[in-house]
Parts: C-alpha cells; structure tokens; sequence
C-alpha cells in the first residue's frame, strides 16, 4: 500500500470521479483508476460503485475512508511540524545558568524570544559552573550562562560580558548615611556589618569572602550565604550589604529602594558572564536567535565577539 494509492482514493471519494481527482491531482485519469484498482486488490474489495454518472462508495470504502482521512491528515500535520523546524518555529532551547545571572539577564530577551518563537519549548536549569559545563557534555542543555574564565577547550564562548560590581545597601543603612554625610566609605567601614554572599565568578567571591573574614576580627559582621532570589529582600530591609554585578539590582536603584555605595579603597573588579555552547554541537536556528537576543540586550556590556 503507497501513498499514492491512498490520496488518489481520498480525492476520488471526494470528487466522485476519476478525472476531477486526476485533475486535482496533476495526474491522468488511467493513473488515478490503477492506483486505485491496485488498492482494492490489496484490501480485497472494490472501493466504489462503478457505473453511475457519479461514483459512490460500497459499504467497504464507506469503512476505509476514514481511516485513510486520518492518515493523511497525521503526515500534513507531520510535515509541517518538520518544515517549522527547519524553519525555527517550533523546538526547544535549554539553558543551565547561575541563578544569580539568569534573574537579571534573561527576562528581556525571554519577553523578545516568546513573542517571536510563540511555539519553541523553553528551559532554564539553575546551577553551578562546573554543573553548567558538564550538562552541556552530558545534552542537558544546548547553552551556558556562566561566570569566567573559562579553561575548557571544547566548550565555546558565544559572548562575553563584563561589567562593574558595586557594593549595594538601602538608602536608611548606616553605610548609606555615612556616605551622604562624607561623600564616601571606606573598605573598614564594611566590617562592622552583615554581608549577604551570592553566586559570582571565584574573584568576587573571593574578595567578598575576605571582607567577612576582616569583620569577624571586629566586633560585627558576618557572612550570609543566601540564594539570588532572596538578596533584594534582604537588602529592603536594611540591615546588610551586598556586593553583586551593577546591573543586577538598578532597577531598585532607580526606583530609590536601593543604593549603591562609593567604596574609596575596594579593588575595582568586574564581574565576567559568558555564553557558551559544546564545541562542534549544531545549534537550532531558536537558539541562534536566542544568543543574538541576548547580545543585543546586554550590548554595551559585550567585550568581544
């Protein structure tokens, strides 16, 4: 049984004539009456009334037509989701990304790519650097948001970002007020009080980590570790500091939630985020699209490529 064989049976059954299903077909009349016939032989039966000015189905085609209705209705649906994907409609993209990142980088460009791929599946898997590259080896994942640097040689870096990292606190935190009255603060003034410590690059964590080390020398802070999601909560309330990538809170900034403090003595470091790929990997034309969203929403952060 071809495919041929079953459209040329469905457009007969509708025209109810040989020449009108051959004409709707492109094809001849004969060609059209031996598929069919072909057809019959294989099911055992004929499929029409021959005779009449119009063809009518026996009892055996009135049963098989739906059957074959289906069919063919199932393969258009089929290609057509195959031609979607070629054509990037449809698919998935999935990406492993530090929670701190993912909560400030990707909304926008998600807001962008729902409006444009409406029917592309989307995931975000929440980890660690070292969790993020080995889901990408492992097919978990097709993308990467993670923090520099990176020493591995097959995975491949799509983008790289850079941007400052500034000490954050509400606006009535003694740290906020000292600097009104002085203009700025210094690296001991940060000692006395608590530090909230996110997921960062190894430097900033480094540096953070050190800070809190200083404070326990004193007589005040501490380090809490917390996850990203609860930092601006925290920081609302007013009683610590956090140190994190500017762009991750500013828009509290803006809206006068937050402050940013003018540390006089702090290294100045930079916090580093990379989107990456397994090398060699093919990318879907969704997820092409998507690190080109990415890109443009973060472009003056970009540092090369």
């Amino acid at each position: 049984m071809e495919l041929g064989q079953l459209e040329a049976f469905e457009r007969t059954a509708r025209e109810g004539s040989f020449t009108r299903a051959a004409d709707e077909l492109g094809l001849t009349q004969p060609s059209i009456s031996a598929r069919i016939s072909t057809l019959e032989k294989e099911l055992g039966g004929e499929l029409f009334e021959r005779g009449g000015r119009r063809l009518r189905l026996t009892a055996l085609g009135q049963a098989f037509l739906p059957y074959v209705e289906r069919t063919l209705a199932l393969l258009a649906d089929g290609i057509q989701t195959a031609q979607s994907h070629v054509a990037g409609q449809l698919g998935q993209v999935a990406i492993a990304s530090l929670d701190t990142t993912a909560l400030y980088m990707l909304p926008e460009p998600m807001k962008r790519f729902r409006t444009e791929f409406p029917a592309v599946d989307f995931t975000i898997k929440l980890r660690m650097n070292h969790q993020i590259i080995d889901a990408l080896y492992d097919g978990d994942v097709t993308l990467g948001l993670m923090g520099a640097p990176l020493w591995d040689k097959n995975i491949k870096i799509y983008a790289h970002f850079q941007e400052p990292v500034r000490a954050i606190v509400a606006p009535n935190h003694p740290l906020a007020i000292l600097q009104h009255e002085q203009g700025y603060i210094e690296l001991d003034d940060l000692y006395q009080h608590t530090i909230y410590r996110v997921t960062l690059n190894p430097r900033i964590t480094a540096m953070v980590e050190g800070i809190a080390e200083q404070a326990r020398q004193g007589s005040g802070g501490a380090l809490v570790y917390v996850p990203s999601i609860m930092t601006r909560h925290l920081l609302y309330q007013g009683s610590g500091v956090a140190i994190l990538p500017e762009q991750f809170l500013m828009q509290s900034v803006k809206d006068g939630m937050l402050t940013y403090l003018t540390v006089q003595d702090m290294p100045t470091l930079h916090n580093e985020t990379l989107v990456v790929g397994l090398r060699g990997r093919e990318l879907n034309q969704p997820t092409q699209a998507f690190i080109q969203m990415i890109r443009a929403q973060w472009r003056d952060l970009l540092v090369r490529g």
